[in-house]
């Protein structure tokens, strides 16, 4: 696996996510459905390889936390 494109895709992908986060909203369904599914495709890339997979769930549960500590003040 090349690790390098594999982390500038994890870059580009947070980017990602910040943007859509503006655009869709961070609590709107259609923000989530595209977190998991853009996540799924990163995943699917890079054959679901154990690092991959722990980068994704990593960043989803960072996501998710985020998510509490928003809606928790």
């Amino acid at each position: 696996m090349d690790y390098e494109k594999f982390f500038n895709d994890v870059k580009n992908w947070i980017l990602e996510c910040n943007s859509q986060a503006i655009k869709l909203g961070f609590g709107n369904d259609e923000f989530w459905n595209w977190v998991v599914n853009s996540l799924g495709e990163l995943s699917t890339k890079y054959n679901s390889q154990p690092l991959v997979m722990k980068q994704t769930n990593m960043l989803l549960d960072w996501l998710e936390d985020t998510w509490e500590e928003v809606k928790n003040g």
